[in-house]
């Protein structure tokens, strides 16, 4: 029998916290629930979780304060976080934590939008992974194999936040709201072309990282 995944939801909104772990659970996840990021922090310092579902507007500390305390934990270094609010991200969010994230879902869902877009991260995470413990580490060294998954997903990330992502500015005295728009979408774009050129150095190294889907 699979073991059932593990989720840990943070967000200061009772109610949204209800109806995350309610429909979840319904499609067969386990759901821990944090009414506060320090509630949250104690939780991953105790336990593990295969995923992390993270809101944005809170109180004292909000998202990305937070995101970066899972980030400094040995455990919720490596678990996935994925966030979850009414706010969209912008651009200016996406070039300073999209490296970090593994996706975005906007408030409100319906049970099927909660329970389609976790099933569709495990899938894709999953069959990602599981491809590549199948290449020999006497091909490709296990740094090389982990640099090449970290890559392939912000590639993945980013590509999909810069798309949905509110582009917000405000003209000052040294450029137009115009000029500003278009630098910040050089600047997701210069990340993306960045990390697909060490994706494509990787991949020319080391041919058999052609055979994972990404």
């Amino acid at each position: 029998m699979t073991e059932k995944k593990k989720i840990l939801i943070i967000d200061d909104e009772a109610v949204f916290r209800k109806i995350l772990k309610e429909n979840l659970s319904y499609c067969g996840y386990v759901c821990k629930t944090a009414e506060s990021p320090s509630e949250g922090m104690r939780y991953l310092k105790t336990d593990t979780f295969d995923l992390i579902l993270l809101d944005i507007m809170m109180e004292p500390l909000d998202g990305w304060d937070t995101l970066d305390l899972i980030k400094s934990l040995t455990y919720g270094y490596e678990t996935p976080v994925i966030m979850v609010s009414s706010k969209k991200m912008d651009l200016v969010e996406v070039i300073r934590y999209g490296e970090r994230l593994y996706g975005y879902m906007a408030k409100p869902l319906t049970r099927e939008e909660i329970c389609a877009g976790v099933y569709s991260f495990f899938r894709w995470y999953e069959s990602l992974h599981e491809a590549a413990e199948k290449i020999s580490t006497d091909s490709v060294p296990p740094e090389d194999i982990a640099l090449w998954l970290d890559l392939s997903r912000q590639v993945r990330v980013i590509t999909d936040l810069r798309a949905e992502a509110a582009i917000i500015c405000l003209p000052d005295l040294n450029r137009t709201e115009e000029e500003c728009r278009d630098q910040l979408n050089a600047q997701v774009d210069q990340m993306i072309r960045e990390k697909r050129s060490k994706l494509e150095e990787l991949e020319q190294k080391y041919p058999v990282l052609h055979t994972i889907p990404q």
